[in-house]
């Protein structure tokens, strides 16, 4: 009897360390980290990319912006076990939760290589908040960061672009500081007095009366207490031409960028549909076993959508059937680079050799 209910009490511990503290989860999640699973670098992704998670019971919302509340994206979900399904095929494998970290596995149905599948490392904002209020003491100033920030209910800077659109101007390149004065419910906008002509001007002027109206539309929950808010930014207006055809963009920078280089080698992404059909070009051709052409085509696919590896690795291994070390060698440099890991692994293994 006592190993019957020796077993049985194993069995109930087992089960319940396989489930997940809803409360525990149930938080807003700061990205801090992205890879593949075998510890390849996320091509699809640049180092510096913001991304908050905002987790519910039943909900996810990602935000990509710190300022503009709007660009997100929030679909439902299902808290089970240890994952967060997000579809009857995609969920997320929760790898681990403590009181200030959560890591999770994508997982897709058919997806089985660990170079297609992406971890995440995430850390509480209220942490990243936490530790920044500890430094400010007593200060009545703050300057904002990505995660201690106002953020804009709604974007205030749609008429100025229509603007811009509509009369002749000129790019427009500016910096300086959006200050909020929450107690006295106020905004000043701080520019660099920069050479500009009269029509940049005009403009400068308008945005600057856009944003000082803006007052009722900054969320402030957490930052009341304080007399400033100072947020840095950089803002470029661009006017662009297709043929005949007028149109403008406009770019934001904010905070003070603290961000270290990571000598990362940058992803070129040219045109992702064109690289994807030249990629099954050269896959016809390889069903064909006309192999220059294949390696032709990959090295193609490659050139208009960096992202797409596979055609660096069918490169190699055509190559390397070949005996055309040179070929495999250059395709497998590329990956190396690129800081992928089987593509790493075969070029020590082969190519440092040489």
């Amino acid at each position: 009897m006592r190993k019957y209910i020796s077993f049985f009490l194993i069995f109930i511990l087992i089960k319940t360390s396989s489930q997940i503290n809803k409360q525990q989860l149930v938080d807003n999640w700061a990205r801090v980290k992205s890879s593949m699973l075998d510890g390849s670098r996320d091509l699809s992704e640049s180092p510096e990319r913001f991304l908050i998670w905002k987790l519910s019971d039943n909900k996810i919302c990602e935000y990509i912006d710190p300022i503009f509340e709007e660009r997100k994206t929030c679909f439902d979900i299902k808290i089970e076990n240890t994952s967060i399904r997000t579809s009857p095929k995609t969920f997320y494998e929760i790898d681990k939760l403590t009181n200030d970290t959560l890591v999770v596995i994508g997982r897709s149905e058919g997806i089985t290589s660990h170079d297609k599948i992406k971890k995440m490392w995430f850390v509480r904002t209220s942490k990243f908040q936490h530790e920044y209020l500890n430094t400010l003491k007593n200060d009545s100033i703050v300057i904002a960061t990505p995660y201690f920030t106002p953020s804009l209910k709604k974007n205030i800077f749609s008429d100025v672009l229509e603007r811009s659109m509509t009369n002749n101007d000129r790019n427009l390149n500016i910096n300086g500081n959006i200050i909020i004065h929450p107690k006295k419910q106020k905004i000043d906008f701080q520019f660099e007095n920069q050479d500009q002509s009269k029509k940049n001007l005009e403009n400068i002027e308008f945005l600057k009366s856009t944003v000082e109206k803006s007052y009722h539309l900054w969320n402030l929950a957490g930052l009341e207490k304080f007399d400033q808010i100072i947020i840095p930014y950089r803002i470029e207006i661009q006017i662009k031409y297709i043929n005949t055809f007028k149109g403008s963009t406009i770019k934001f920078a904010f905070f003070k960028s603290d961000h270290k280089d990571l000598n990362n080698i940058p992803v070129t992404i040219k045109d992702k549909m064109l690289s994807n059909e030249t990629y099954n070009k050269g896959m016809n051709a390889l069903e064909n076993q006309k192999l220059d052409k294949a390696i032709e085509l990959f090295n193609k696919a490659f050139d208009l959508d960096n992202t797409n590896i596979d055609a660096l690795y069918n490169t190699a291994s055509i190559s390397l059937n070949k005996e055309d070390v040179t070929t495999a060698c250059t395709a497998l440099k590329k990956l190396k680079d690129l800081e992928q890991a089987e593509g790493t692994k075969l070029f020590n293994e082969i190519c440092s050799k040489n």
